[in-house]
């Protein structure tokens, strides 16, 4: 019994570690229409954080949202400011010549990879992961329609799949446009600064998982243990 104790306390921790956050809570970021970027140039970019792919966050306390930018060396970070559409945000921010890895950090939702961003040139925005598709495109678009004229675009599903749009109509959005450098400074100046990744490994949607592994191994421990116990006895388990 001792033994199936210690193989609980093992295995418990690592069933949560290991459960998927997208079990239960769940974001994808996808962003307006990027212009031609150039170096060390400051651009305002909108982009929209979408709860399980169709609507906002239903939530009090996200947590920090922002765009964060790798490329290979260094990574930079941009905080995201909420504009009044509900899931829509926007960053303003200057990077010099390279080819950056772009992120979207999500609150507590697990960081999504918005695609690659060259400097200069143009955002290649990447697909939808497989393992979202079927849950996006399963969805049918929400009875209430959360935005007026400015709303999310299409969602970039790839693979030659169309885009869903889980929303009743579409409105194009306009194209960012560089934004006016700071008084006093150059358009290369702006305010960045290289993060450590965060080793938050919790997230809500692992309780689901995380519990049903631990039943699962309870039982299994139960049988094993009266198993045993019918062999010691001479009494065959029930």
């Amino acid at each position: 019994m001792r033994r199936i104790l210690l193989l609980l306390a093992l295995i418990v921790p690592l069933l949560a570690l290991g459960a998927p956050a997208r079990a239960g809570g769940w974001a994808l970021t996808v962003m307006d229409p990027v212009p031609v970027t150039s170096p060390d140039t400051t651009y305002t970019l909108g982009f929209w954080l979408l709860q399980h792919g169709t609507h906002p966050y239903e939530g009090d306390d996200l947590g920090e949202v922002a765009l964060e930018f790798t490329d290979g060396k260094k990574t930079l970070r941009f905080p995201g400011v909420a504009l009044k559409e509900p899931a829509h945000y926007a960053t303003a921010v200057s990077l010099p010549k390279g080819t950056w890895e772009v992120t979207a950090i999500q609150g507590w939702f697990p960081s999504y990879r918005i695609g690659t961003l060259a400097v200069p040139g143009r955002l290649e925005v990447a697909p939808v992961p497989p393992d979202l598709r079927p849950a996006i495109t399963g969805q049918q678009p929400p009875e209430e329609d959360h935005w007026g004229a400015v709303r999310p675009p299409r969602i970039p599903l790839g693979d030659g799949t169309p885009g869903f749009l889980p929303y009743r109509s579409a409105t194009p959005t306009p194209v960012a446009t560089p934004a006016a450098a700071p008084a006093g400074g150059s358009p290369g100046e702006t305010t960045t600064v290289a993060v450590v990744e965060r080793g938050t490994w919790w997230r809500p949607g692992y309780a689901v998982t995380a519990l049903a592994g631990v039943a699962g191994v309870t039982i299994l421990a139960a049988l094993v243990h009266r198993m045993r116990r019918g062999r010691i006895t001479g009494v065959p388990p029930r």
